[in-house]
């Protein structure tokens, strides 16, 4: 099933610039774009693990250009970014930043209303095992050296395992003596995304039964599902045990996706609604500052009427921010 290219444009490749150079990355995972209406903001989420090493330090984005910019790709480096955190489960290996993106940037972002899983639209949409899901990402063989080429890696929810937790490597410490291995809140995925889709968008495709005597379905609308966690990996010798003769089968192709619900909870903590509503404060003032500027409120979204998430990804495209804004 054909995934819509606004998908794929609200995806961008994070990392290290190169020195000496505009648009060259040495990319260390993916990230993705989520907006908000009121106020309005742009979040940059990926995974935590992803800029831990990295925090307090400068973080380039590599994001498309359009071709009235000259086309190709462009490194935009934050010298100084405010990452935010989940609030009170530590294992939730989520990221989020809220940034402005260039006005060169091509890109679209996806709208956090109603396009987030919560629990009751997850149960609503009957959306389960055996969906199909969508990782976009970095594949590391070939991501783009003139622009950015997000790999669609094309898998489908293999478990939700409700209220029992997934066991994935531990990414939160280093320190020794502390556990191999963590229990986190995910779903599993099957698919074969490789190092470098850690943070990348994960989006499921709705079922919808149209017979019920032929217990036939069809495609539906897809919603963001969550985000990539990484890849589940096994150790021989302690989850499974290497044969004496013959070839060694090692298991592959499960991947730990963290629940959209997950990202919500980080975002619509206190303090980053604190930071929407300052900055929205100071995009405000400079406009007031500017005699010439022509203010223009985004298109608000109704989902109550809106349901297809093509359509949604489609406004947020058209959507004309307030001047100064992307």
């Amino acid at each position: 099933m054909r995934l819509a290219d606004d998908v794929r444009r609200c995806v961008v490749f994070l990392g290290i610039k190169k020195i000496g150079t505009d648009d060259e990355l040495d990319p260390i995972g993916t990230g993705f774009l989520v907006v908000d209406a009121d106020p309005y903001s742009v979040y940059l989420v990926t995974a935590r693990h992803v800029i831990q090493p990295l925090l307090g330090d400068p973080i380039s984005v590599r994001f498309n250009r359009l071709e009235i910019y000259g086309g190709g790709a462009r490194v935009e480096t934050y010298d100084s970014i405010n990452w935010w955190f989940h609030p009170t489960d530590k294992t939730v290996d989520v990221a989020v930043a809220i940034i402005d993106v260039p006005p060169w940037a091509d890109s679209t972002a996806t709208p956090r209303k109603p396009s987030l899983l919560m629990p009751d639209r997850f149960s609503s949409k009957n959306i389960g095992p055996g969906d199909l899901t969508y990782t976009v990402g970095i594949w590391k063989f070939l991501y783009g050296r003139k622009r950015n080429q997000p790999f669609v890696h094309v898998g489908h929810i293999g478990l939700v395992p409700e209220d029992e937790k997934v066991i994935t490597e531990n990414w939160l410490s280093d320190e020794p003596g502390e556990s191999k291995q963590v229990h986190v809140e995910a779903y599993l995925v099957e698919g074969e995304p490789l190092d470098g889709a850690s943070g990348s968008p994960v989006f499921v495709r709705r079922s919808i039964r149209n017979n019920d005597k032929l217990k036939t379905w069809v495609y539906g609308s897809y919603w963001l599902l969550g985000l990539h966690h990484g890849s589940w990996t096994a150790q021989p010798g302690r989850d499974y045990q290497i044969p004496t003769k013959g070839f060694v089968r090692v298991p592959r192709g499960i991947n730990v996706v963290v629940p959209s619900m997950k990202i919500n909870e980080v975002i619509e903590q206190e303090g980053v609604m604190r930071a929407r509503k300052k900055a929205e404060a100071a995009k405000d003032a400079e406009v007031s500052a500017e005699p010439s500027a022509i203010s223009t409120e985004p298109e608000s979204d109704n989902p109550s009427h809106k349901e297809d998430f093509t359509s949604l990804l489609g406004r947020a495209a058209r959507a004309k921010p307030k001047a100064g804004r992307t």
